[in-house]
């Protein structure tokens, strides 16, 4: 197989589990971002929550264009997972820091409630994600490519059917 090229997932779940992450990432940010922009807007005013309105907002907008990226990515050319995974990453850190200084000095938008809206936007995002993880039966590896590859082994039963008394 050497020097052929790698063949495509082709599991049915992989798509329908990246729109569940999505969507589930999506909601545990808004959920989070709810209390955040009440809490900025009642403690610093307009300012306040500005800055937590562009801070959920740039969660959102950040992780669901890395996963859509890595999604098609993972789609067409699986071999690239880690350089796409990387390079959107480089991005948005540049992005990220572009928008800080920009806003350095700003009295429009109050940066703590920017963290703040960040910081709890990260971590509802990530925990949507673990529980996405942990709750949709997608596999580690394509198992169609597998079978392919390893056409000695198609018959076996997986190890959970084969471990069972």
């Amino acid at each position: 197989m050497t020097g052929s090229v790698p063949p495509r997932l082709s599991h049915p779940v992989l798509a329908a589990s990246t729109t569940r992450a999505l969507l589930t990432g999506l909601a545990a940010t808004a959920v989070t971002g709810a209390p955040v922009l009440a809490a900025a807007g009642l403690v610093a005013g307009g300012a306040g929550l500005a800055g937590a309105g562009f801070g959920v907002g740039l969660v959102a907008v950040f992780f669901s264009v890395s996963k859509l990226v890595l999604a098609v990515v993972a789609r067409h050319a699986p071999a690239l997972l880690l350089p796409a995974a990387l390079g959107t990453y480089l991005v948005k850190i540049v992005i990220l820091g572009i928008v800080l200084v920009s806003l350095d000095g700003s009295d429009a938008v109050n940066l703590t409630w920017l963290a703040w809206a960040v910081l709890t936007g990260v971590a509802a995002w990530v925990a949507a994600e673990l529980w996405v993880a942990t709750h949709t039966h997608v596999p580690f590896y394509d198992p169609v490519a597998f079978r392919a590859a390893h056409p000695d082994q198609a018959d076996r039963p997986p190890p959970a059917a084969r471990d069972r008394p």
